[in-house]
């Protein structure tokens, strides 16, 4: 039968646990994550950079000539806008009643009848 006492001693376990153990002595000129961190960004910094450049080139490109269009467009409805309501003018005026009597008086010899001439049977 095995009877614990807790009269006995207790120690803790000598492991030393600190800070200073676990940070390595750096030098000056050393860089945070080591070389090997430092030479992927600079890769990714080499490809990817320039890459992202010339995508940024090519969409601005492709903007301002959309841009351009866009202006020239918006130019050529404006003139048709007004194109338009020209020819609504014209319309109006070639068909008003007095301009229509005048037409049929000249071309077709067409006369509105006077009152004498219209009898009621």
């Amino acid at each position: 039968m095995a009877i614990q006492s807790t009269t006995d001693n207790y120690f803790r376990p000598a492991v030393h646990v600190g800070v200073r153990q676990k940070v390595a002595r750096r030098r000056p000129l050393d860089l945070p994550g080591g070389i090997q961190l430092w030479q992927a960004v600079g890769k990714v910094m080499l490809w990817g950079v320039p890459l992202v450049l010339s995508a940024n080139l090519l969409f601005s490109s492709l903007s301002n000539s959309y841009r351009e269009e866009i202006t020239a467009m918006q130019q050529v409805i404006h003139q048709e806008e007004r194109q338009l309501e020209q020819l609504v003018q014209q319309k109006t005026r070639l068909i008003s009643p007095v301009r229509v009597k005048i037409a049929a008086a000249a071309k077709l010899e067409l006369f509105e009848p006077e009152k004498k001439q219209i009898q009621r049977m």
